[in-house]
């Protein structure tokens, strides 16, 4: 089995993966780190691209590999070197919670850690709508790592 963390770049990805971390390490299981890249985002950098050179041959697997990038990032900024096959990132293009349910269908995650955040002044914890949708619809535990 695997812990899968899934970041974002519009919250802070440490305190998630430290936490993924912790859980693969107590757990003795491989890390892997998702960031999804949403759809949008990777079609206007697509368009950016194609209004420099038009005749690119640019690919849509380079958005992909471009949000796998990112998760290697992050988990470097989170954990510093760590060693190969312990932690590894992933990336996907799509819709975030769509593709969050998909990883967790294939990997089968014994966790899955996800970022969320208090929203309102009385100090309810409300999620936002990935975070939510994932905790209402996986078939596995989800452990949210609030941010105020």
């Amino acid at each position: 089995m695997v812990i899968l963390a899934a970041v974002g770049e519009e919250r802070n990805p440490t305190k998630i993966i430290e936490t993924g971390h912790e859980l693969a390490t107590a757990f003795d299981e491989e890390l892997q780190v998702l960031h999804v890249l949403p759809e949008e985002k990777a079609e206007d950098h697509f368009e950016s691209i194609r209004e420099i050179d038009e005749f690119s041959d640019y690919s849509f697997s380079i958005e992909v590999d471009r949000a796998e990038d990112i998760a290697e990032q992050f988990i470097e900024g989170a954990l510093g070197k760590t060693p190969s096959g312990t932690v590894t990132g992933i990336g996907r293009v799509g819709d975030p919670t769509q593709e969050i349910l998909e990883a967790i269908d294939s990997l089968e995650p014994r966790y899955v850690v996800l970022g969320g955040k208090s929203r309102s002044p009385t100090g309810k914890a409300l999620f936002g709508s990935v975070t939510q949708s994932v905790i209402l619809n996986a078939d596995r535990p989800v452990v949210t790592v609030m941010e105020e």
